[in-house]
């Protein structure tokens, strides 16, 4: 009988410890990903709002990359556009497709962003340059 006590109370103990990992395992996690939503500062009042919206025949097997002051902040497949918020002041919009086999020439558009404002552009095609109006 005092071992059947003994690989019962070794057993418990296993559990216990195994429910901790568990659990503690998954609130590293969530810190992790809150530590990433964290550094995406809530908008703040002043801020202004930006969408860029692929263009119907924008292209099924094309991929809009959006960049905003050199850092990319979206890659947008056919049905999908990009909803974000700017700082006052001036920015630069930069728009790049993939693939691209050398025949498409991106565009740069800069901005200078008022305080509340929303600022709404469509990604299309001027011939083989693409153009956000």
């Amino acid at each position: 009988m005092g071992v059947k006590k003994y690989n019962y109370h070794t057993c418990g103990l296993l559990i216990v410890a195994l429910v901790w990992l568990t659990f503690s395992g998954c609130q590293t996690s969530t810190t992790g990903t809150s530590g990433s939503t964290a550094s995406r500062a809530a908008p703040s009042k002043n801020a202004a709002r930006l969408t860029i919206q692929r263009a119907a025949n924008f292209g099924m097997n094309l991929v809009l990359k959006v960049s905003i002051d050199g850092a990319q902040v979206a890659t947008l497949v056919e049905g999908r556009s990009y909803h974000g918020t700017l700082s006052p002041g001036q920015h630069v919009i930069s728009l790049t497709v993939t693939p691209n086999l050398g025949e498409f020439r991106g565009t740069t558009k800069r901005l200078t962003v008022q305080a509340g404002q929303t600022y709404s552009f469509f990604a299309m095609w001027s011939g083989q340059r693409l153009v956000l109006r």
